[in-house]
């Protein structure tokens, strides 16, 4: 009898690349746009991609997501949402540098919660000693990309959803009083979508002294899509249009602005942000790669160290 062949080594797992883009609008009604996004990579390029439609690449994670919604008026409610952004961004960045990065799901979850706190309290505090932000507030969806594990942390009605297979599903549930009164059967959905009622949130940063963020997580496959958007897109565009649109073309910038355009028509009542994300394999390396960057936003760390001084 012929001996067996020895078995092939397997080829080793290929990481995912995460292929990424934002865009943020005014509207057609406001004047004064609120909200913020940014998209980073924690690692040595450390690259930041806020303000524009650049789609930039990070072959190596974790790679960080942002949407924050602010409020507050009178430039308030931008001043906090860009203050959560950027403390996310620093606080994670730091964390990665000092080689504290947690090695587990859980520890990535905790991470979060740190991040989210130090946020808060950078928004409660300024808002405190600065009378005249008082009020100021924003929500904030932010996504850790590791590996191929998608960790959210919500804080407020922005919105996850998870693109695969030609359908969008909604991650995260808003920390709001419609979705409090539709989980206790006293709403449907249908009438939600009319209420007066619908923009209360129950959580934001920087309302409260402390927050509590509601975590999810997520195992990324190859061809899926994350959406993060702030509540001037997901009011108006409905899972089947954002699942049709996101699958339309690999460029995620191209999507970011076909996702804002499509709100636009159909009223654009409010500032619409969004950022897209597209998970594809990657080449197995033992080199480190490197990120190609969109775009990147110089002064970051300046300005977040004055703000949590």
């Amino acid at each position: 009898m012929p001996g067996r062949e020895p078995p092939r080594p397997s080829e080793p797992a290929r990481p995912l690349v995460v292929v990424a883009g934002g865009r943020t609008d005014v509207g057609r009604v406001r004047t004064l746009n609120e909200d913020s996004y940014l998209v980073a990579a924690l690692g040595r390029d450390a690259v930041v991609m806020k303000g524009t439609t650049t789609t930039i690449t990070i072959p190596q994670t974790p790679a960080l997501l942002v949407v924050a919604d602010g409020v507050g008026g009178a430039a308030s409610g931008e001043i906090a949402s860009l203050m959560a952004t950027d403390t996310m961004f620093i606080e994670l960045r730091r964390r990665y540098e000092s080689s504290d990065w947690p090695a587990t799901a859980a520890g990535v979850e905790a991470a979060l919660r740190a991040v989210v706190s130090a946020a808060n309290h950078v928004i409660y505090t300024y808002a405190v000693g600065n009378p005249q932000h008082r009020g100021m507030a924003t929500t904030a969806t932010l996504a850790v990309v590791h590996e191929s594990t998608i960790t959210i942390a919500q804080v407020g009605d922005s919105r996850a959803y998870l693109v695969r297979g030609g359908d969008a599903r909604q991650i995260t549930r808003d920390q709001s009083l419609i979705q409090r009164l539709i989980d206790a059967g006293e709403m449907t959905e249908g009438e939600a979508a009319t209420s007066d009622r619908r923009n209360i949130i129950l959580q934001a940063l920087g309302s409260e002294a402390t927050v509590s963020p509601d975590l999810y997580r997520e195992r990324a496959e190859a061809g899926d899509v994350l959406l993060l958007c702030s509540d001037g897109l997901s009011n108006l565009v409905g899972p089947a249009d954002m699942a049709r649109i996101a699958l339309a073309d690999d460029n995620m910038e191209t999507v970011c602005e076909r996702l804002v355009g499509y709100a636009n028509s159909l009223g654009g009542h409010d500032n619409i942000t969004v950022v897209a994300a597209r998970f594809e394999p990657g080449e197995p390396s033992s080199a480190p790669p490197t990120t190609t960057p969109g775009s990147t936003s110089p002064g970051l760390s300046d300005r977040v160290r004055r703000w949590l001084r």
